[in-house]
């Protein structure tokens, strides 16, 4: 167990077995390898990718099929041999959200997800080369009511 004090969470213990590696970091981040993915509460979608390399580096993240079912991640054999993934229910797909102030137009980055093999722990994220993808695909309208996100985002918006 590793002990790990965060500036949103407090002290965690993580164990190795919940560790993920991102060998390459994150874009714009490429020095934070080491992670762990938190549960935001109770049946909520959301989840935050915390960083073990600098505890007030945290990301909300989403598996991006809960408001894109027909999302379609193509990874090149290259892409698949990196992350040892030979199957495809080895893969976890998240991808990070944007909170603006206004947390309406929350927005995920479906351009560049982030993959991890299950097994192995280790993921990339992968810039995807359908030019219909963004970085801003708004999430809100994706659910069928808004007041799943009011009740999900907005007690912690502001922590």
């Amino acid at each position: 167990m590793r002990k790990v004090d965060t500036t949103r969470f407090g002290e965690i213990m993580v164990s190795l077995q919940e560790l993920l590696t991102l060998p390459f970091g994150l874009i714009g981040f490429p020095d934070y390898k080491e992670f762990v993915l938190l549960d935001h509460e109770d049946e909520s979608p959301f989840r935050w990718l915390q960083s073990l390399d600098d505890p007030a580096i945290a990301f909300v993240v989403m598996d991006p099929y809960v408001f894109k079912p027909d999302y379609d991640i193509d990874l090149s054999a290259q892409e698949k041999q990196s992350l040892e993934l030979t199957k495809v229910e080895d893969a976890l797909a998240l991808v990070i959200l944007t909170l603006p102030e206004d947390w309406r137009e929350t927005t995920a980055n479906i351009k560049a997800p982030l993959i991890f093999n299950r097994r192995t722990r280790k993921g990339r994220q992968i810039i995807l080369n359908d030019p219909l993808l963004t970085t801003r695909f708004p999430i809100a309208a994706a659910f069928q009511r808004l007041s799943i996100l009011i009740r999900i985002l907005r007690p912690h918006y502001n922590t």
